[in-house]
């Protein structure tokens, strides 16, 4: 389930839009000790704060526990790129990003399409168009590099 808002309904679940948009993707170790931290740190709020929590299973729930608004990730984003001079940039971004850096270090575009979710390759291939020719004149420079390389002097 996803947590949606609607101001006459306000924050509710509901099925993701498509089969292919529930799925599980994996975090490099790094990420998943980082989660680790964080639950113990949740574990704690739950304890002091007892019968004000309410109990869900969000990874990343409200203050008491409860669903967290959808915009508040974007609000989040928007607040950290001001505090530090950034452009601003939205949680759907991060998207793009692991998109751009599995095709730039050579990812297969399947495993690609996968992690996106797309139910066809050739959605990512149109959606990244632009990243597959940027990477593939970056291989075309590679292969230049070792099949002629520069000689000094």
């Amino acid at each position: 389930m996803e947590s949606y808002y609607r101001a006459d309904v306000g924050i509710y679940e509901d099925k993701p839009k498509t089969k292919n948009s529930l799925r599980f993707i994996g975090l490099p170790e790094e990420s998943m000790a980082e989660l680790k931290h964080y639950k113990d740190w949740q574990d704690r709020e739950k304890e002091r704060l007892d019968d004000l929590w309410q109990d869900n299973d969000y990874v990343f729930p409200g203050t008491l526990g409860s669903p967290m608004h959808p915009d508040s990730i974007t609000r989040w984003c928007a607040r950290f790129s001001e505090r530090h001079n950034l452009p601003h940039i939205n949680p759907h971004a991060f998207r793009h990003t692991m998109a751009s850096l599995l095709y730039f270090n050579h990812a297969d575009p399947i495993s690609i399409s996968n992690r996106l979710g797309h139910s066809h390759v050739s959605t990512t291939q149109d959606i990244y168009a632009h990243l597959i020719e940027e990477a593939d004149k970056k291989n075309a420079d590679i292969l230049g590099d070792v099949l002629f390389p520069k000689t000094s002097g």
